[in-house]
């Protein structure tokens, strides 16, 4: 008689271990399709963060050779969206970018943002005018 009850509780104990590994390989492809889904989501908004960056780089040049930024005493920071200013550039969707000058705007660093992502583009200026007369009128 207590064969036959060790019988039962080997059963049991089989049982519960085949289903505790069954659950642990569905909670791992679970896991798996989650991180997929997420970083999906991500890749969208990395890709708005480089195309907002893009634009500020844009507006760093346009700034500097059309606006002369740099030459009306200082080089401020520049954002996509300014309140209680006009003619601001402003990105679409969530994205924003912050363009700064450095060594006398020899060097701009536009850093463009969307969602959690984060993506930044440095430009050196020292030379560029250099390519093809691509600034006259």
């Amino acid at each position: 008689m207590n064969r036959e009850k060790e019988k039962g509780q080997v059963m049991l104990m089989s049982v519960l271990l085949i289903s505790s590994a069954v659950l642990g390989a569905a909670t791992l492809a679970g896991l798996l399709v989650l991180f997929q889904l997420r970083q999906t989501a991500d890749a969208e908004a990395s890709a708005r963060a480089v195309f907002a960056a893009d634009a500020g780089m844009e507006r760093a040049l346009f700034e500097v050779y059309r606006n002369n930024h740099c030459t009306d005493g200082g080089a401020a920071p520049i954002k996509s969206i300014e309140l209680g200013s006009q003619g601001e550039f402003v990105t679409g969707n969530n994205s924003e970018y912050l363009v700064q000058f450095y060594d006398d705007c020899t060097v701009a660093r536009s850093g463009g943002r969307s969602g959690r992502a984060a993506r930044a583009f440095i430009l050196f200026m020292e030379g560029i005018e250099s390519f093809g007369n691509q600034f006259d009128e």
